[in-house]
């Protein structure tokens, strides 16, 4: 039981930023949510994601790419869910307790929902050193490539890039 609320502290820890930095409007923060997607570590600027919960059900959407998962009733509004590391080109996600979906911000769309691998936790850019751009990263909707201390790699997303992808905003086959 105690893990189980070690990792609810965690969450709503995470949440509670969310909730901070988007009070604080355009104040920039070096400050990132690390996730992960398709085995890659990967940073969100926290003024793009709305909300981070578990994966709710979702209804499945014929005629619809792989990647799409389907349209999820979150509170009374319906949200599009992607599964960002199939989109990605990477393996699916494969389902587990530590998924979690990522409710965006967007001023482009609305009801955009993706799910991820799992947290990682808050991290600083500050701490990290910033890397020459790679086709890996750029191929990946991306705005910086990283590494931490520990020389792990992280790749910060850039998601008002995807959302201007009519290929993700219109995942109808054909």
């Amino acid at each position: 039981m105690a893990k189980n609320s070690n990792l609810r502290e965690f969450q709503e820890a995470i949440l509670l930023r969310l909730k901070e930095v988007a009070t604080q409007g355009d104040t920039v923060s070096a400050s990132r949510l690390g996730i992960l997607v398709g085995g890659k570590r990967m940073l969100v600027n926290l003024n793009e994601v709305r909300e981070v919960i578990p994966v709710p059900p979702m209804q499945v959407v014929p005629l619809t790419e792989p990647w799409f998962l389907g349209v999820a009733n979150i509170r009374g509004n319906l949200y599009n869910v992607s599964d960002l590391a199939q989109f990605l080109h990477m393996a699916p996600t494969p389902r587990s307790t530590s998924n979690r979906i990522l409710l965006l911000n967007s001023e482009t769309t609305t009801q955009v929902a993706l799910m991820i691998g799992g947290l990682v936790g808050l991290r600083s850019v500050d701490t990290m050193q910033l890397q020459a751009s790679n086709s890996e990263a750029e191929a990946l909707y991306t705005k910086n490539f990283y590494l931490d201390a520990d020389n792990n790699e992280w790749l910060e997303m850039d998601f008002e890039k995807l959302l201007h992808d009519k290929g993700f905003i219109q995942p109808t086959l054909g």
